[in-house]
C-alpha cells in the first residue's frame, strides 16, 4: 500500500463503503493520509473527519466535480464545505445528475434492458447524488438482463462495454465549465486537481492533453493527478513532464470506490482497497510536502480576498 491516498469515493456518492469504514480501511493498510472525494457533494466528510480525528488518520476535505468539457473531473482539495458558492452549485449539480439518470435509465430501457428507476434509487440508497454505478449495479441485479451480461463480471466491464461517454446510452450531466469549477473550488480555499487527466478523450495522445491543459492553466489550474489506477506508465511520464512544465503540484490517488478480489490482473484496473495505486517505481516523497504548501497558499489568498 502507498502512505496516503488522496482520491476516495464513499456511500456519499457511487462508493460502497461508508465513510468511516474507509477510515478504518485506511487505517487497517497503513495508509496515514486521506481525502475524501465524493462526486458533486460533500456529504461523506463530517463522518470521515471525525473517524479520523478518532483513529489517528488526517482527512482532507474534498470533492470530484464533474465537468462538461471532455468529461473532465476536478478534484478540490482541502476545501471549506461550508463555502456558500460551492454548496449551492453542488445543489443544482444533483438535480442535473437525477435528471441525467433519468434518460440514462430511459436509454437503456429502449435498448432492450430490464432496469426500472425505483432500481437506481434502491442502489443508490442515501447517496446525495445518484451517479452511473448506481445504474450498473441495478442492471446486473435484474436476472433479465443475463444475456446482454454475457462475460461481463465487473462494472468496469460493463463501463467498456455500454457505457463509455461517446456511447447510446450516456448522457452528460454536468452543466459546469472548467472555468467555473476551477473558481469554485479556490473560492472554497481548495487547491484544484485534474483528475485522472488522460481519460477519456486523451488516452494515448499528450500532445492533444498538453493543449487542453494549457487552457486550464489559464483558469488558474493547481495541480495534475500524476498516479491513478487506471494512469499507464506512458501516462505518468507523459503528466510528469507537463506538470515539471507548467509548475503543477501532483497528486496520486487509488480512485476507490469499492473493496474487491483483484486476483493476478495488471494495471491499469480499478483499485481493490485504499491506497492502492501503481507508481512504476517513481518516489511520492515530495507530493504530500508540495500539496500542504498549495493548501496553505490558496487559503491565504482566498482569506486576503
Amino acid at each position: 500500500m502507498n502512505p496516503f491516498d488522496l482520491q476516495i469515493q464513499t456511500t456519499a456518492s457511487d462508493g460502497k463503503h461508508p465513510p468511516r469504514e474507509c477510515v478504518e480501511m485506511a487505517k487497517a493498510n497503513g495508509v496515514s493520509v486521506i481525502a475524501i472525494t465524493d462526486h458533486d457533494t460533500v456529504g461523506g466528510i463530517h463522518e470521515a473527519v471525525a473517524a479520523g480525528q478518532e483513529l489517528g488518520i488526517r482527512v482532507i476535505p474534498g470533492i470530484e466535480i464533474s465537468i462538461q468539457e471532455h468529461g473532465m473531473h476536478l478534484l478540490g482539495l482541502g476545501i471549506d464545505i461550508q463555502n456558500a458558492p460551492l454548496r449551492e452549485a453542488l445543489v443544482k449539480a444533483a438535480a442535473n445528475r437525477r435528471t441525467a439518470a433519468q434518460q440514462m435509465v430511459k436509454n437503456f430501457q429502449a435498448g432492450g434492458f430490464v432496469v426500472e428507476w425505483e432500481d437506481v434509487l434502491s442502489e443508490a440508497g442515501q447517496s446525495a447524488v445518484i451517479t452511473r454505478p448506481h445504474i450498473v449495479s441495478a442492471i446486473m441485479k435484474r436476472p433479465e438482463n443475463k444475456e446482454k451480461l454475457a462475460g461481463i463480471t465487473t462494472k468496469h466491464e460493463f463501463f467498456q462495454k455500454y457505457f463509455t461517454d461517446t456511447g447510446p446510452y450516456y448522457v452528460r450531466a454536468s452543466e459546469i465549465i472548467p472555468e467555473s469549477a476551477i473558481a469554485l473550488v479556490h473560492e472554497a480555499r481548495g487547491v484544484a486537481v485534474w483528475a485522472h487527466p488522460t481519460i477519456p478523450d486523451f488516452v494515448g495522445n499528450c500532445p492533444e492533453l498538453e493543449k487542453f491543459l494549457q487552457t486550464l492553466v489559464s483558469y488558474g489550474l493547481d495541480g495534475l493527478e500524476l498516479f491513478g489506477p487506471f494512469l499507464t506508465e506512458s501516462d505518468v511520464g507523459c503528466l510528469e513532464r507537463m506538470g515539471e512544465r507548467y509548475h503543477l503540484v501532483k497528486t496520486a490517488g487509488s480512485d476507490f470506490h469499492e473493496r474487491y478480489d483483484p486476483g493476478p490482473k495488471p494495471w491499469p484496473r480499478s483499485a481493490a482497497t485504499i491506497g492502492e495505486f501503481p507508481t512504476y517505481g517513481r518516489s511520492l516523497d515530495d507530493i504530500l510536502p508540495a500539496l500542504e504548501v498549495a493548501l496553505v497558499r490558496r487559503g491565504a489568498i482566498a482569506q486576503a480576498a
